[in-house]
């Protein structure tokens, strides 16, 4: 989406929902493949859970800056969860398919997307405008892991997550708005 510098956002608890939700009240929502973690106590990563991003921006096409995405509030919407991903998982371990009904599709191996958790996490961290600092139970996405696409009213999409022999599919639907 044009934004090549770290950004973020609020993922607040009403934004959270499971796979095969049925999500609406977007103007131009798009979804991507992402991993949520779960933060313990001494802000390490307690558990990685297969994750959806819907994203949804007052912006038209897309098109802003890096300062406009981040008033947008990272163009977050929603946080589509699915399961846990096994235990030392690491992002770079992880290939998925992206799928939709209209018949789009798109393909994302962790190990390409540079994704480096740990430094995000840090950076997150120390970020001088977070409102609080980051504690126990907090999910964090960590960004798209691959091409983002479009949800159509009545449509839906899916990612399938795999990592060695363990598969889990995320889902979430688009109801009319």
């Amino acid at each position: 989406m044009g934004i090549d510098e770290p950004n973020h956002g609020p993922l607040t608890e009403s934004m959270v929902v499971t796979s095969g939700t049925v999500v609406s009240g977007l103007l131009q929502p798009k979804v991507e493949p992402e991993l949520a973690v779960f933060l313990d106590a001494q802000g390490r990563v307690e558990r990685t859970v297969a994750s959806l991003e819907v994203v949804d921006s007052i912006w038209q096409d897309y098109q802003f800056t890096w300062a406009h995405n981040t008033a947008d509030g990272s163009s977050a919407a929603f946080a589509v969860l699915g399961d846990t991903m096994p235990e030392g998982c690491s992002p770079d371990s992880v290939d998925i398919t992206l799928t939709s009904s209209d018949g789009s599709s798109s393909l994302a191996s962790g190990n390409a997307s540079g994704l480096d958790l740990p430094e995000s996490l840090v950076w997150l961290a120390n970020h001088p405008d977070l409102p609080r600092k980051l504690r126990a139970g907090d999910v964090i996405l960590t960004g798209g892991l691959a091409k983002p696409l479009d949800l159509r009213a009545d449509g839906w999409i899916e990612a399938t997550f795999v990592v060695g022999g363990w598969t889990t599919t995320v889902r979430v639907e688009r109801g009319a708005d």
